[in-house]
């Protein structure tokens, strides 16, 4: 019996088999596969995987040359990048598994003052413009921006693939495109069950690419477009821009630090109204926050003479009663006395204090 194989990404148990398709015998490929998903990350992939024989089969063939130099056709996967290096400060791109190098030269053409690093397994031709270049040994790290073109759908090995995101620095950038399996279906091609093949072993959603993303990658671009194409014309594709954010605070830690920074300057408040009395206009979620420790009115309620507000009828007698509250209109008790405002400071707000209580201090918090 065969077992069902758990999913490559969360490894969870798959879906039984989507498709089963056959193929003829080529050396380090399954002459079979089987399709099978997973709905948590929503996600295809064949079975069998050999990480060892798909890495031997790529050793083994020739680059594509219909994208070498002077032949590439995605433009717009090109535009795509071009806009990408060009809004930031990106000095180094790596190509990770780049063919035959036809889309590094068309960018390194465009940025003759970016470096440029092609890496395949078997690129081991000459650049000829100045600022490319291309290698088959494996890449240091530490670059600007990483370019997964059509390159992950092909790994066996989820784990080498997420290993990747270490080659951009902190604040570095990865580009992932892939096919787009939510839109085989809007772009046919000529061949039975094209999209289904034993090279495409991984068949990503956008979810299932951020589910193979490092913590502390954030998405900053995506989108999908038609790819030209020798087949159908079109191809569906789809990408996704992450940086590398994992140097900075976690978000517990860095809302505990907001909060440590904050205390000094509500401290320093606190301490000016502490020998004060006042009315406090606002009645709303600052006025109560600000009453928690920490807070620039906490332990200061007796120094409160009343609340103004404009329902101040209704609350003296709802229960909120260990607050005085006076109407704003009354001038002749409010206007003289310091007045702390808990509302958000705003221009109507300032007109209406100078002319409702020109004698006042108005003190916002």
């Amino acid at each position: 019996m065969v077992l069902t194989p758990t999913c490559p990404i969360c490894g969870l148990k798959a879906s039984a088999p989507i498709a089963q398709i056959r193929f003829g015998e080529k050396p380090h490929l399954p002459s079979e596969v089987a399709l099978h998903g997973c709905a948590d990350c929503d996600f295809a992939f064949t079975w069998p995987r050999d990480p060892p024989g798909y890495r031997d089969y790529y050793a083994a063939v020739a680059n594509d040359a219909a994208q070498r130099h002077g032949q590439y056709r995605n433009l717009p996967q090109a535009e795509i990048l071009a806009d990408l290096i060009g809004s930031r400060q990106v000095q180094s791109v790596l190509d990770f598994g780049c063919g035959g190098g036809g889309l590094l030269h068309v960018l390194a053409g465009r940025f003759p003052q970016v470096d440029f690093l092609g890496f395949d397994v078997n690129a081991n031709f000459p650049s000829d413009l100045p600022n490319l270049r291309f290698s088959d040994q494996f890449p240091p790290g530490d670059h600007d921006l990483l370019i997964l073109s059509h390159v992950v759908e092909h790994m066996a090995d989820i784990g080498q693939i997420q290993g990747l995101f270490g080659l951009v620095g902190e604040g570095g950038l990865v580009h992932i495109e892939t096919p787009d399996p939510k839109l085989y279906a809007t772009f046919p091609q000529p061949h039975f069950g094209y999209y289904v093949d034993r090279l495409h072993i991984n068949h990503f959603s956008q979810r299932a690419i951020l589910r193979i993303a490092p913590q502390g990658f954030d998405v900053v671009a995506g989108g999908t477009y038609a790819m030209p194409y020798a087949l159908g014309a079109f191809y569906p594709a789809q990408y996704v821009v992450l940086r590398n954010r994992q140097g900075e605070r976690a978000v517990p830690a860095a809302i505990e630090g907001y909060l440590r920074d904050e205390a000094p300057r509500w401290t320093a408040v606190q301490a000016e109204l502490r020998d004060r009395k006042f009315f406090v206009y606002g009645f709303g979620d600052n006025f109560h926050r600000s009453l928690t420790p920490g807070g620039p009115l906490h332990c200061l309620e007796d120094n409160i003479i009343a609340v103004i507000d404009r329902n101040a009828a209704v609350l003296a007698t709802d229960g909120l009663a260990r607050f005085a509250f006076v109407e704003p209109t009354e001038v002749v008790r409010i206007d003289g006395a310091l007045i702390v405002c808990t509302v958000s400071q705003f221009s109507k707000l300032d007109t209406f204090f100078r002319e409702a209580y020109p004698r006042s201090e108005i003190r916002y918090i």
